[in-house]
């Protein structure tokens, strides 16, 4: 990466630690983000977005060893599931855990499920280690109003509303593969389709 994604990188963390939020550049599509553990800048986002608190939030991880802190056990399909995934870099697949850690992004969620994905993009991955905690992805829309393509279409009212705008990415013209991720659950080795 270079200096300046590395500075941007820098950046984002320090408004992560202070509590804040970001809007960035994920895997999927530009997402508003926050420490998953953060539960009034969980709020923040509901706020912005105009979105009800009790709908759960995908949360984002870069390692096998930070989802295994967040959901326990990773049962052997599942485990196969997200490697092979990760491996023929399809299009990004989130999984719903039961019974999972209680964090700040499912708090009021109660069948205590938890939707985590294992992101494939690099800045993402840099953001959460250097946090060295979960992130929230969220996409940057108003509730009910279409995911936008690309940075250019996001609404001003979020570009306002948001602590921290991530420069990085922000040229780019609809150019992202997926404009979502897959969301899946597994329920006795049998694999539900959520979201396709």
């Amino acid at each position: 990466m270079s200096c300046s994604v590395v500075e941007e990188i820098e950046r984002s963390v320090d408004i992560l630690k202070k509590g804040k939020n970001l809007l960035y550049p994920t895997d999927t599509v530009w997402g508003l983000g926050c420490d998953a553990f953060n539960l009034q800048a969980i709020k923040r986002i509901c706020e912005i977005k105009n979105r009800n608190l009790y709908k759960s939030m995908i949360v984002l991880v870069e390692s096998m060893d930070r989802l295994h802190q967040l959901v326990g056990e990773i049962p052997h399909l599942t485990k196969k599931i997200i490697l092979d995934n990760f491996l023929k870099k399809e299009k990004p697949i989130t999984i719903v855990y039961e019974n999972t850690k209680k964090i700040a992004s499912n708090f009021f969620r109660k069948d205590n499920t938890l939707a985590v994905r294992l992101t494939h993009d690099p800045f993402c991955i840099c953001l959460i280690q250097n946090l060295d905690s979960p992130i929230i992805s969220t996409s940057a829309n108003l509730s009910g109003f279409v995911t936008p393509k690309s940075f250019s279409e996001i609404n001003p009212f979020i570009l306002n509303k948001t602590d921290y705008v991530v420069n990085y990415r922000r040229e780019e013209k609809g150019t992202y593969r997926y404009r979502s991720s897959s969301i899946i659950k597994i329920e006795s080795d049998q694999v539900k389709i959520l979201r396709y």
